[in-house]
């Protein structure tokens, strides 16, 4: 009985991350503040990008910063559940808190409130890496910031960041450096670099069309983040 309950919080975490993921900030703003669907315009994107394309630079950031909340405080959220209620005895963490990760960019790029069309995973992705190592986020932060200085191309800085961050995550292999930078509960190691390394290769896949265009040059600049 036990382990079917361990299993159940298992996907309680991820349920929780997934309803949370949903949570359409750019279809929100979008049609409350615009009387727009961004799903109708530019890249056709229900995430940051687009949305300061299509909405201005301002709606943009604030997607952005919303579209990582949605992801790290589920994980914050799920951790406390577990930390301090009686599902801490059946929970397997810190896979719990890594799967509710999961959960929130699923919920992100096919969210239920949204008819299944959502975002391309770069801000899922930057709030599993606040919401579990911060020091690992600020790489991720300056490295995106700046090949977007450089290059002006959202894409490229989203698929290099997540990239360098996962394989800087093999760092925390060694045993004097395994917890920095991770927060209270969340832990280094196999575990942790095999759950970036699923989020890595989602976000890519996401970005299947970004690649094709970056690779004939024929990708967007962005001009708004300037």
């Amino acid at each position: 009985m036990e382990i079917f309950i361990k299993i159940g919080v298992l996907f309680l975490g991820l349920l929780i991350g997934y309803l949370c993921g949903s949570i359409p900030n750019a279809v929100i703003i979008g049609k409350v503040f615009f009387k727009k669907d961004i799903r109708e315009f530019g890249s056709h994107n229900a995430g940051g990008t687009n949305a300061g394309r299509v909405l201005g630079k301002k709606a943009g950031v604030v997607v952005m910063i919303l579209d990582v909340i949605k992801t790290s405080l589920p994980i914050w959220g799920v951790f406390a559940l577990v930390s301090f209620t009686v599902l801490g005895v059946y929970a397997w963490s810190p896979w719990t808190y890594y799967l509710t990760g999961i959960g929130a960019m699923v919920g992100h790029c096919f969210p239920i409130f949204a008819h299944f069309r959502g975002g391309k995973a770069v801000s899922s992705f930057g709030g599993f890496v606040l919401a579990t190592n911060w020091v690992l986020a600020l790489i991720g932060i300056a490295i995106m910031l700046i090949v977007l200085k450089i290059k002006k191309h959202v894409s490229l800085g989203s698929i290099v960041s997540s990239g360098l961050v996962t394989a800087l995550s093999l760092v925390l292999f060694l045993p004097a450096l395994a917890q920095i930078g991770m927060w209270t509960g969340m832990e280094s190691g196999p575990i942790y670099t095999a759950f970036l390394i699923v989020e890595t290769f989602y976000l890519y896949d996401r970005h299947h069309e970004n690649i094709k265009r970056l690779l004939d040059h024929q990708e967007r600049r962005i001009t708004w983040m300037s």
